[in-house]
C-alpha cells in the first residue's frame, strides 16, 4: 500500500509520501452537482421543483412531475482559472476542457382513463447519466524560498527514521529514494546523517499540477405521481471515477553561493478509477398548488473497485557535470474500496401561479463518514484521521425561474461549506450562475452561464518548513441543453 502521512500535510498539501489519504477522500465525497443547463440555472436548487432530469442524482421523486416523454442532452464547455500567492509572488494558469453535463430519456406512463380515475396518475421511468464533478483545472505555484528547501525535508525524514543508506531506495521508491539515487540527498558515514547542498533555502521554487477527469453517474429511477398532491421516487445510481493529477516541482539555485547544486526536477503522474453504486430515494409533497415540499436521503456511496496507479521521476544538475543524474521509479499499483457519506436534503418550492417559482435547498452530509478498507491493509490511521479532520455542515442553494411566453429567465446562488475542522483550511465554495431557455411543445432549449470561486492552502511539502500557498480557483461554465417531448 501506499504510505499515508499526516493530514496536515497531506489533506492541505501536494501528496509527496504517496498513499490513499483523507484528501482522496473529500475529493470524491464533495460532490457538486451538474447536469441539464436549467437545473444549473437555478444553481441546483430542483428538490421541490422536480421535473427536470438532473433531480434523478439529488431528489428522485422530480421524475414523477413529468407529465410527457422526453430526451435531454447537455454539453458543458469550462474555462478553469487559478491564481496563487507563494512568498509575496503570484502566479496563475488557466485549463480550457470540454464536457457533457448529461444525457437521459424519461419515458411517462398514464395510468388512468375514464373507467380508472384512481390516486395513481402516473409512473415514470428514466435512465441516462448526470455529471457530479468536473476535475479538470491547472495550478501553477512559484517564489523564492530563503530558509530550506524540498531536499532538506527529505534529509529530515531519513535522519529521523535513521534509515540505513542501503533501504533508501526500497523504502521510498517514489520519492526520497528518487533524490537519493540522484545525489540531491547524500549520506555523510563519518556522521551517520543525512544532508542536501540547499539545506538553508537560497531557491526558486515552481509547482506545476494539471488535473483532469471527472466523476459522472448512471442513474436508473422509477417515480410516481399519486393523486398530484404526492410524488415519490427511487434511483440506483451508478458513478464512475475517472481522476488524473500530472505534475512537475522543480528548484532552481538563485545564485551561485550554494555549493554545487544548479536545479532539481520532479514529475509525478497519478490515475483514480472507481466504480460504485448508491441508492436515493425521496418526496414531494403539495400542500397547496402554490407550494412544494420536498425530502430525499441518499445512501453512502460503495465503490468496491477502486485503483490507483502513479509513477515519478527526478533529474538533478550540478556545476559538476559527472554528478547529474535521472531517476524513474517503479510504477505503483494498488486496489482498496471506499465508502463516502451518506446525505439528506429538505427543499422548498413557491409556485407563483404561471409566472415563476422561488426554490431552496439544505443539503446534509458528514464529511468525517468517509471510510477506506481494503483485503491486505489497514486505514486505520487515515480512517482516524477522516474522522478527526472533517465535520458535518451542509450546503445551501437557491433559485429563481420567471415565465415570459414561451421563454424563461433564471438565477441561482450556491454555497458549499467548509468541509474542514477548526477551519484548519478555507475550502468553501461559491457558486452563482444565469440563464435563459425557451419551451415549446416538443422541444425545448436553454443555456446558462456558471460561475464558481473556492479558496485553499496548498503546502509545497511539511508544512512545519514552508508557508502555504494561497490558492483562489474559479470556473467559468456555459452549458446549453436540447430537449425533444414526445
Amino acid at each position: 500500500m501506499r504510505r499515508a502521512s499526516s493530514i496536515l500535510t497531506l489533506i492541505l498539501t501536494t501528496v509527496l509520501l504517496y498513499g490513499q489519504t483523507a484528501d482522496d477522500a473529500l475529493r470524491y465525497s464533495r460532490v457538486f452537482y451538474s447536469g441539464t443547463s436549467r437545473f444549473n440555472g437555478l444553481s441546483g436548487a430542483f428538490g421541490a421543483v422536480g421535473a427536470d432530469f438532473s433531480t434523478l442524482a439529488t431528489n428522485p421523486a422530480g421524475i414523477g412531475l413529468y407529465r410527457a416523454s422526453e430526451i435531454t442532452l447537455t454539453i458543458a464547455p469550462t474555462i478553469a482559472y487559478s491564481s496563487s500567492v507563494y512568498n509575496g509572488t503570484k502566479a496563475s494558469d488557466n485549463e480550457v476542457s470540454f464536457g457533457m453535463g448529461n444525457f437521459g430519456i424519461v419515458f411517462s406512463m398514464n395510468t388512468t382513463d375514464k373507467n380508472n380515475p384512481g390516486p395513481l396518475k402516473s409512473i415514470n421511468v428514466g435512465f441516462g447519466f448526470n455529471r457530479q464533478n468536473d476535475f479538470n483545472g491547472r495550478i501553477f505555484i512559484n517564489g523564492v524560498n530563503t530558509q530550506n528547501s524540498l531536499m532538506q525535508s527529505y534529509a529530515n525524514t531519513l535522519n529521523a527514521n535513521h534509515t540505513p543508506p542501503e533501504y533508501v531506495m526500497d523504502d521510498y521508491p517514489f520519492d526520497i529514494g528518487l533524490a537519493y539515487a540522484t545525489n540531491l540527498v547524500f549520506h555523510d558515514s563519518a556522521t551517520d546523517r543525512y544532508y542536501c547542498d540547499a539545506e538553508y533555502g537560497g531557491v526558486i521554487q515552481n509547482k506545476e499540477i494539471h488535473t483532469y477527469g471527472s466523476m459522472n453517474e448512471l442513474d436508473i429511477s422509477v417515480g410516481a405521481n399519486i393523486a398530484d398532491r404526492l410524488f415519490v421516487g427511487v434511483t440506483f445510481g451508478a458513478p464512475f471515477i475517472n481522476y488524473y493529477e500530472s505534475s512537475r516541482y522543480s528548484e532552481v539555485r538563485t545564485s551561485d553561493t550554494i555549493p554545487n547544486f544548479i536545479s532539481l526536477d520532479y514529475w509525478y503522474d497519478l490515475r483514480t478509477r472507481g466504480q460504485g453504486f448508491n441508492f436515493k430515494v425521496g418526496l414531494i409533497y403539495k400542500p397547496a398548488d402554490w407550494f412544494r415540499i420536498g425530502a430525499s436521503v441518499h445512501t453512502p456511496t460503495w465503490y468496491p473497485f477502486m485503483t490507483d496507479t502513479w509513477s515519478s521521476s527526478m533529474q538533478s544538475a550540478f556545476t559538476n557535470t559527472q554528478w547529474d543524474a535521472y531517476q524513474d521509479s517503479p510504477l505503483g499499483s494498488y486496489d482498496y474500496r471506499l465508502t463516502t457519506p451518506f446525505r439528506a436534503m429538505g427543499s422548498l418550492a413557491f409556485i407563483i401561479g404561471k409566472y415563476g417559482l422561488l426554490s431552496a435547498d439544505y443539503e446534509y452530509v458528514n464529511y468525517s463518514q468517509a471510510r477506506f478498507n481494503s483485503t491486505y491493509d489497514s486505514f486505520d490511521q487515515v480512517n482516524d484521521d477522516i474522522r478527526t479532520e472533517f465535520r458535518s455542515w451542509g450546503n445551501i442553494r437557491f433559485g429563481t425561474e420567471w415565465r415570459l411566453s414561451n421563454f424563461r429567465l433564471r438565477g441561482g446562488f450556491a454555497y458549499y461549506s467548509n468541509p474542514f475542522e477548526n477551519n484548519v483550511n478555507d475550502y468553501e465554495r461559491y457558486q452563482a450562475s444565469g440563464g435563459f431557455g425557451y419551451r415549446a411543445k416538443h422541444f425545448f432549449a436553454d443555456v446558462t452561464y456558471s460561475w464558481s470561486k473556492m479558496d485553499q492552502d496548498y503546502y509545497l511539502y511539511d508544512a512545519s518548513m514552508v508557508s502555504p500557498a494561497r490558492i483562489a480557483s474559479y470556473t467559468h461554465t456555459v452549458l446549453t441543453t436540447v430537449g425533444v417531448r414526445f
